[in-house]
């Protein structure tokens, strides 16, 4: 029996080789998710539950951000997105929204809350979009103010 490690996960059979490479990519970003998302949900008022994160390529990060990258270094790592699930879901729409034939909205999966402890991410790279929950984290403000006295 393996371990509920997302290393186990990708080996699982049912997944492309696309999937298995969106989900390296995050990998290699993976430490610095759970820093920022532990970040922004305990200096606002975002809950764990309405964080969502893009990650995207290298590859995919001049069609994104329509960058042109003749005569430049493209910086070798992922791009990193971290913020409320409503905004990151106008966000998309704005820069890549999803085409007019399209059957169904691509990012619809930001509109509802995270299950219980997990935020949401998106992961993007030349050739298509990986969805996931994250996680379990679990953001505690303490207060000493509400603290009891000993």
């Amino acid at each position: 029996m393996r371990g509920c490690s997302l290393e186990a996960y990708i080996e699982e059979p049912g997944l492309t080789e696309g999937q298995r490479r969106r989900l390296r990519l995050f990998q290699t970003v993976e430490e610095a998710v759970s820093r920022r998302v532990e970040r922004l949900c305990t200096s606002s008022e975002i809950e764990v539950t309405d964080a969502a994160i893009l990650v995207v390529s290298p590859a995919a990060r001049r069609a994104l951000f329509r960058i042109d990258a003749r005569g430049s270094a493209e910086a070798p790592g992922a791009s990193v997105i971290v913020d409320h699930r409503a905004r990151l879901h106008e966000f998309l729409h704005a820069v890549l929204p999803p085409m007019d034939e399209a059957p169904f909205d691509p990012y619809v999966d930001l509109l509802a809350p995270s299950p219980p402890q997990c935020v949401r991410v998106l992961i993007v790279d030349e050739d298509s979009l990986t969805v996931l929950n994250y996680g379990a984290f679990v953001v505690v403000n303490l207060d000493r103010r509400e603290m009891p006295k000993a």
